[in-house]
């Protein structure tokens, strides 16, 4: 039989070995313990950055009287199949997740009545002229906010003209183009200050006074007394045709 010698080192060496085991299983976890942020959340910068270039232009509206006729109507054929998944624009067909877009130039807002428009686009009331199309295509959400139409919109004016063309064609009875517009009057000669038309010089007439000088500038010498202006002797005439 062992004696009580033996007994205390095996004891020993058991709680050693649980000593050892629960020090690193302390340590495992100082080290694993992530670091807790000094400030809650997520902190995000408000402050944008101007931009370096210059400022963009506001688009000028097309003149639809100008750009029409010049439209590339195959082109704008191609820019509406993007919108085929949710409307159709054939003469007598169904609506889809949009309403049936035939003969849409030149209706009323809200023109079927079979589909279930949203409270903005009732409310908009109006017509789809040349000039109100432009401006929802370009972005609907912006142009009359509450509407249903999830598109985001064409950025680029001639893709719209281009559509815009090709939807004219799409009626019995297509929106008539508008006349050109005037073009604009050339502005005025300006004087040699800049600050208004050029004028004439006139010569005083008989009984006027003559205006003064202008300042700084040289009075004129009359002629000497009794002396008179040599008469100019007439250059010789010269012959038709040479």
């Amino acid at each position: 039989m062992m004696d009580s010698f033996e007994w205390n080192k095996i004891l020993g060496g058991v709680l050693g070995a649980l000593l050892f085991v629960v020090g690193l299983n302390i340590l495992i976890d100082e080290l694993m313990t992530p670091e807790k942020p000094t400030s809650g959340g997520m902190t995000v910068a408000t402050t944008e950055t101007p931009s370096a270039g210059p400022t963009a232009a506001a688009e000028v509206k097309p003149d639809w009287g100008t750009v029409l006729p010049a439209a590339d109507v195959a082109a704008g054929e191609k820019v509406h199949q993007r919108c085929l998944q949710c409307h159709d624009f054939s003469k007598g067909g169904p609506n889809k997740i949009g309403p049936n877009l035939y003969g849409i130039v030149g209706n009323k807002r809200a023109h079927e009545p079979s589909f279930s428009y949203s409270g903005a686009m009732k409310s908009a009331g109006g017509t789809w002229g040349y000039d109100e199309l432009d401006a929802f295509l370009t972005s609907p959400r912006a142009d009359i906010p509450g509407t249903k139409m999830t598109f985001a919109g064409l950025s680029r004016q001639q893709d719209r003209i281009n559509l815009i063309a090709w939807l004219r064609t799409q009626s019995d009875s297509p929106l008539p183009i508008p006349a050109p517009k005037p073009a604009a009057p050339a502005p005025a000669a300006s004087g040699p200050d800049g600050e208004g038309p050029a004028s004439q010089m006139q010569a005083p007439q008989p009984g006027e006074t003559p205006q003064p000088a202008a300042p700084g500038a040289a009075p004129a010498t009359p002629p000497a007394s009794g002396s008179t202006a040599p008469a100019e002797t007439p250059a010789p005439a010269t012959a038709p045709g040479h």
